[in-house]
This record gives structure tokens, C-alpha cells and sequence, in this order.
């Protein structure tokens, strides 16, 4: 009883299918076990799957270029902050360069303690490695 059961539900599913497929009853034949097609249905069948297949990469194609644009216009926008921040410190120091606090500074900045520990820690760091 579970195969005449089997075969009905498999039946149904193939008369779904023939709908979802918008078959006109003139175009197909449902066996037991088959179901027949007309000449040039199968064709027909075969460009229309084509059809939805090329919609459905185009689709995803449109998704990968969109999801790569956005990346390239990511990493230009970092390139621009580097840029800004560079002509920044650029201007910043033609500025100061000149300033007589500032010669003092850089001559005695070598000289401070703070910057000998720095110094040490960084060449403890390179011997570890």
C-alpha cells in the first residue's frame, strides 16, 4: 500500500510541476511512470531554463562587481585619509621647522630619559627575535 501511495504522490508532484511549467494539456501525456512530451516542448523547456539559469548569474555577477566596487572605493578612501593626514603634518612642519621652540625641542628630545627606555625596549624586542 506505501508504493501506490509513493506513485500518487510522485504523480501529484509531476502535475504541480506541469503546472508551475504553464503546459497546455495538447503539449504532454502523463503515463504511469512517464510523462510524454510533444515535439519542440522539450526545446522549449530547455530555453526558458537557460533563460532563468543566465538571469540568475547575471544576478550573482551584478552582486560580486557591487560587493568588488565597494572594496576598491573602501581602500581609495583610506588612500585619500593617508594623503589629507600626510599634507597635514606636511604644512604643519614647514610651519614649525622655523619655530626656535621647536629647534630646541628636536635638539633635546634625544637627550631626554623617556626616549633612551624607548630605545632599550626596542632593542630587548629585536633580541628576543
Amino acid at each position: 500500500s506505501s508504493g501506490i501511495n509513493a506513485e500518487y504522490g510522485g504523480m501529484k508532484a509531476t502535475e504541480k510541476l506541469v503546472e508551475a511549467l504553464n503546459l497546455e494539456e495538447n503539449e504532454f501525456r502523463m503515463g504511469y511512470s512517464k510523462i510524454f512530451l510533444r515535439a519542440g516542448v522539450i526545446g522549449a523547456l530547455e530555453d526558458k531554463r537557460d533563460e532563468r539559469v543566465k538571469e540568475v548569474l547575471i544576478g550573482f555577477q551584478t552582486l560580486a562587481r557591487g560587493w568588488l566596487a565597494r572594496k576598491r572605493f573602501r581602500k581609495l578612501l583610506d588612500l585619500r585619509v593617508g594623503v589629507l593626514v600626510a599634507q597635514r603634518n606636511t604644512r604643519q612642519y614647514f610651519v614649525l621647522r622655523k619655530w626656535q621652540w621647536w629647534r630646541l625641542f628636536t635638539k633635546v628630545k634625544p637627550l631626554l630619559s623617556v626616549t633612551r627606555q624607548e630605545e632599550k625596549k626596542k632593542k630587548k624586542k629585536k633580541k628576543k627575535k
